[in-house]
Order: structure tokens, then C-alpha cells, then sequence
């Protein structure tokens, strides 16, 4: 690994060069400027797109349980959550491996998914016909709730 700056020399189409040359963001004037702007503007993009790429895989390894559970044709608000929940803490766990602080990014990335999975569990714990199959479960979870909700 380099421990000072590195020189490079590169050809470019006058397409490209005219693209590079185009950059103007913070004050980037000589082409060294627009190849550092357009370096970061590569990473910037690079975490978005890692998230969405690590979701859809983290969706598609969950497609055939999503195809299984839909064939059997009962809906249920808590497999469809667990099942979201599942797919997007994957993606968010996958998306912050190579942070240097894991816990507070994971947090940060699954906060979110986290706070759906737990409106929902609220939802069937106060619905009168909870969307579920097993109506014994719906009672486990106002329980649990209600227990939850009192300390």
C-alpha cells in the first residue's frame, strides 16, 4: 500500500476527456482536482448502490420461501414481517462489514427495518382479527406486548 501520493498517467478519448473536464464541483480546476472529485464521487455512489445491491441479493436468496409461503395461500402479517425483516438486516449487516465502527453503522442501517418489524408486532397486538393463521399466536404476541409494555 502507498504511504504518499501516487502519479499516474492515463489516455482518454476527447469524450472522455471532456467529461473529466466538465467536473466542477468544490472548486476542482486542474485535472488532478477533477480526478480526485471524480474518485469521490465514485465512493459516494458506491455506498448507495452497495446497500441496493446487497438488498436485492439478500431478497432474492429469501425468494424461494416468499414463492413457498404465497403458494399456500394463507396470509399471515407476521411471516410477511419476519420475511422483510430477514431480507433488509442482511442487507445492512452485509452493507457494514467494512465500516471501521461495525455497531454504530449496524445500528444506523437496521434501525429502520427494525422499527417496521416492531409497528407491526404493535398492529396485531392490538387488532381485535389479527392478519395471522394460528389465532393462538395472536394472543402469545398481544401477551407478550402488553407484558413488554409495562415494565
Amino acid at each position: 500500500m502507498l504511504n504518499k501520493t501516487q502519479s499516474i498517467s492515463v489516455r482518454l478519448s476527447p469524450d472522455d476527456y471532456a467529461y473529466l473536464m466538465s467536473i466542477d464541483r468544490n472548486g476542482a480546476f486542474t485535472q488532478s482536482e477533477k480526478v480526485r472529485e471524480l474518485i469521490a464521487m465514485a465512493r459516494e455512489s458506491v455506498g448507495v448502490s452497495r446497500y441496493a445491491q446487497s438488498y436485492l441479493a439478500a431478497g432474492e436468496s429469501m425468494l424461494p420461501i416468499k414463492s413457498r409461503y404465497l403458494e399456500e395461500n394463507h396470509r399471515s402479517l407476521l411471516v410477511e414481517s419476519l420475511l422483510e425483516l430477514v431480507s433488509e438486516s442482511a442487507a445492512a449487516i452485509q452493507v457494514c462489514t467494512e465500516e471501521k465502527r461495525l455497531a454504530p453503522a449496524l445500528e444506523r442501517r437496521a434501525l429502520p427495518a427494525i422499527e417496521s418489524f416492531l409497528e407491526k408486532m404493535l398492529l396485531l397486538s392490538v387488532q381485535d382479527e389479527p392478519r395471522l393463521v394460528d389465532q393462538d399466536v395472536a394472543e402469545t404476541i398481544k401477551q407478550r406486548v402488553k407484558n413488554l409494555l409495562q415494565y
